[in-house]
């Protein structure tokens, strides 16, 4: 591994992700994965041994097809006083960040459930750069803001979830996919996602059906 080498993760429609030139590879808790120059990582959420892959994908295969009943990519703006917030659930991995840092904006129990008056424009703005997904972006005094990542560059694996990619790690696959930010966005971990190869959540409902 050469240190001047920018890490990238390349698979096709059938394969597991190949993660090569990491330097930083962790849990959702922050403890530390061992790393290896290439590594192999779970796509289909069957391995014994996640986030590695096994070769459990061998026996039933990989779909890494998109859906045609996914979400659509559409984006929808939700107007405040001083502060625009635009929303695509298409996009959506469910983290969950927004409405933790801002109950009072972001309350899926509500409709709309995106109330941007709920809070002070900076307490908003700072709910919105939490989102890894790139689904959350925002307008204020005319401009538009994209959240950009400004942290180390790392993976974090959900043994159970999504495997999110910080930092400028390249996305390369057979299908010419392009993530909604290049240097921030979340892959599907758990083999359910109909937005393939990007989380949309579903590993929610796995979770829940195994309790």
């Amino acid at each position: 591994m050469h240190e001047d080498n920018k890490p990238e993760i390349t698979f096709t429609i059938n394969t597991p992700y190949l993660i090569s030139d990491l330097l930083k590879f962790q849990d959702r808790h922050n403890n530390p994965y061992p790393v290896k120059p290439v590594m192999s990582i779970c796509r289909c959420g069957e391995s014994a041994d996640k986030p590695f892959c096994d070769g459990s994908h061998r026996e039933n295969g990989i779909n890494g097809e998109k859906q045609p009943d996914r979400t659509p990519y559409k984006w929808r703006d939700y107007f405040g006083k001083e502060i625009t917030v635009h929303f695509n659930a298409g996009l959506c991995s469910h983290d969950g960040s927004c409405m933790e840092a801002a109950p009072g904006v972001f309350n899926k129990e509500k409709r709309p459930w995106i109330y941007p008056d709920g809070a002070a424009p900076e307490e908003v703005i700072r709910a919105i750069e939490l989102c890894p997904s790139g689904a959350l972006t925002y307008t204020i005094s005319g401009e538009h803001h994209i959240v950009r990542y400004t942290g180390e560059t790392l993976i974090k694996a959900s043994k159970k979830g999504p495997i999110e990619v910080c930092g400028e790690i390249e996305l390369k696959d057979d299908q010419n996919t392009q993530p909604e930010r290049y240097d921030w966005y979340v892959l599907c971990g758990c083999g359910q996602s109909k937005n393939k190869p990007f989380c949309d959540g579903q590993h929610l409902e796995k979770l829940k059906n195994e309790k």
